[in-house]
């Protein structure tokens, strides 16, 4: 009896285990700055999304592998008044995919720390590149106030207008 019933149990209880096993979908993006992404095509749909919504565009340049960049993705992700008035682009800058030919023509300096933040209005015009050293409240944070205050400087100017 304790056989049948141990035999029972090796071929039930698995099948049962196995059919109720959830299939995992793996994860689309795993990084913040993604190395493989098409850097030209997400700063091309980002300015056809601008010029729709007369936006301009926020482009900014990092990697998952600078503590500064990964707390500027939170902020701005994070805090809608951020999102909601730019159209954002994240563009990675790492030994995997330094995307030298997007950074060029963007006109991204090589000697400033990360990550670069650029500001182009609807039209792809170049209103500011800076690195975000300005931006931080301590060794460890971003200010939330200094940050608003910048997206929302940058958000009316045109290229026209003087800085």
């Amino acid at each position: 009896m304790k056989r049948l019933f141990f035999l029972i149990f090796l071929f039930i209880v698995p099948s049962k285990i196995s059919f109720s096993q959830e299939v995992k979908k793996p994860i689309d993006n795993k990084y913040l700055f993604n190395p493989y992404a098409d850097a030209q095509k997400a700063l091309n749909d980002a300015l056809m999304a601008a010029q729709k919504a007369h936006r301009h565009v926020l482009v900014v340049v990092g990697g998952d592998w600078s503590f500064w960049s990964r707390k500027m993705y939170g902020h701005l992700t994070r805090n809608h008044q951020y999102y909601n008035n730019y159209e954002l682009v994240f563009i990675n800058f790492s030994p995997v995919n330094k995307n030298e030919t997007i950074l060029n023509q963007l006109h991204v300096p090589k000697d400033q720390g990360y990550p670069i933040l650029i500001v182009l209005d609807e039209n792809g015009n170049p209103l500011l590149t800076t690195d975000t050293d300005d931006l931080k409240l301590n060794p460890r944070a971003y200010d939330d106030d200094l940050l608003a205050t910048f997206t929302e400087k940058w958000l009316t100017y045109k290229s026209n207008d003087k800085k």
